[in-house]
C-alpha cells in the first residue's frame, strides 16, 4: 500500500512538472508573438533638433548683422552667415533657409546649404532640406533627394514622395533609390530588434507523445 502510494506521489509530481512546463512554453510564445508585432510596427525616429555646440552667445546685434549678411551681394559671405546662423540654431533659421533656396541664384551655393543641413540627421534638418525639393533647379532637386537617403525615418518617405512626380527623370530617380534605402535600413533595424529580444530557448524541453 505504501508504495502505491509513493507511486501515486511520483506520477503526480510528473504530470504536474510536464503541465507547468507546457504553460511555461505557451507563456513564452505567446510573449515572443507580442514581441514580434512591437518589432512590425517599430520605426527609427529622428530626433527633433539637435542642439547647438556653440559656446559662445552671440549678441542681439551681432545675429541682425549676421542675418543682413545672408543677403551679401558676395556668395561666399552669405553662405558663411548662414552657416553660423545654423550653427547657432538661431530662432529664425526656418525662414532663412527658406528665403536662401527661394532666392539664391548659385547652384553651388544651394547644394552647399544641402550637404551643411545633411550633417545634421534631426526633424529640422530635414524639414529645411525639404524646401530644396522644389527648388527652380534640378541639380538642387537632385542633391535634396540624395541626402535624404540618409535620413532614416518613416517621415523622410512622406518628404520624397511628391519627387517621385517630379518632371525630371533624373530628380525621380534619386528620390526612389533614397526611399529604397531608407526602406531597406528601416527593415535591418526591425530585424535587429527582433533578434535582440528574442528569448533564448531552454536548454531541457520535454517533447510531447
Amino acid at each position: 500500500m505504501r508504495n502505491l502510494i509513493l507511486l501515486l506521489i511520483f506520477i503526480g509530481g510528473i504530470y504536474l512538472l510536464v503541465h507547468q512546463k507546457k504553460t511555461s512554453n505557451v507563456d513564452l510564445k505567446k510573449l515572443e508573438e507580442l514581441k514580434k508585432e512591437e518589432i512590425k510596427n517599430y520605426t527609427p525616429s529622428l530626433p527633433t533638433e539637435v542642439k547647438s555646440e556653440m559656446m559662445l552667445s552671440f549678441s542681439k546685434k551681432t545675429i541682425e548683422t549676421l542675418k543682413k549678411l545672408t543677403l551679401d551681394s558676395d556668395q561666399n559671405v552669405r553662405f558663411a552667415s548662414l552657416e553660423l546662423l545654423w550653427q547657432l540654431k538661431d530662432k529664425d533659421i526656418d525662414k532663412i533657409v527658406k528665403r536662401s533656396f527661394e532666392t539664391e541664384t548659385e547652384t553651388e551655393i544651394k547644394i552647399k546649404i544641402i550637404d551643411m543641413l545633411a550633417q545634421e540627421k534631426s526633424k529640422l534638418s530635414l524639414r529645411l532640406i525639404s524646401y530644396a525639393l522644389t527648388n527652380y533647379d534640378e541639380k538642387v532637386r537632385i542633391r535634396a533627394c540624395e541626402v535624404l537617403g540618409d535620413f532614416i525615418d518613416k517621415e523622410t518617405i512622406d518628404v520624397l514622395t511628391p519627387s517621385l512626380k517630379d518632371y525630371n527623370e533624373q530628380v525621380k530617380l534619386a528620390a526612389l533609390k533614397s526611399i529604397d534605402k531608407i526602406k531597406k535600413a528601416i527593415e535591418q533595424e526591425r530585424e535587429k530588434k527582433l533578434q535582440e529580444t528574442t528569448l533564448p530557448k531552454p536548454l531541457f524541453q520535454i517533447e510531447d507523445k
